[in-house]
């Protein structure tokens, strides 16, 4: 698997949403298929992988518009679309639906 290059930006007002967004989805995939404890290589490629996957997730829901430029505010739908989507993919991962 090659290597991720993974920045996150402290000045971001959206890295607080992708935070939340990759710890809820590290949870529903723990609940189906657990890292056993102490497995940090594990636990590490898990979290890249996350990353990716919601990574994915929002830029399949984004608008160009807001690809290409990133000063542009993201409006309450687009955010309130992104949620959705988040828990709609954890409650699969989970093996909830």
């Amino acid at each position: 698997m090659a290597e991720h290059e993974h920045n996150h930006d402290e000045d971001n007002p959206l890295q607080g949403y992708f935070d939340w967004q990759v710890t809820t989805l590290m949870l529903a995939h723990d609940l189906s298929d657990p890292i056993p404890a102490g497995d940090e290589d594990g636990h590490h490629q898990r979290r890249h992988q996350v990353e990716d996957e919601v990574r994915t997730l929002t830029l399949g829901i984004l608008p160009e518009q807001f690809k290409h430029d990133a000063s542009l505010a993201w409006p309450p739908e687009l955010m309130m679309s992104i949620t959705r989507e988040t828990l709609k993919t954890a409650t699969r991962i989970a093996g909830m639906t």
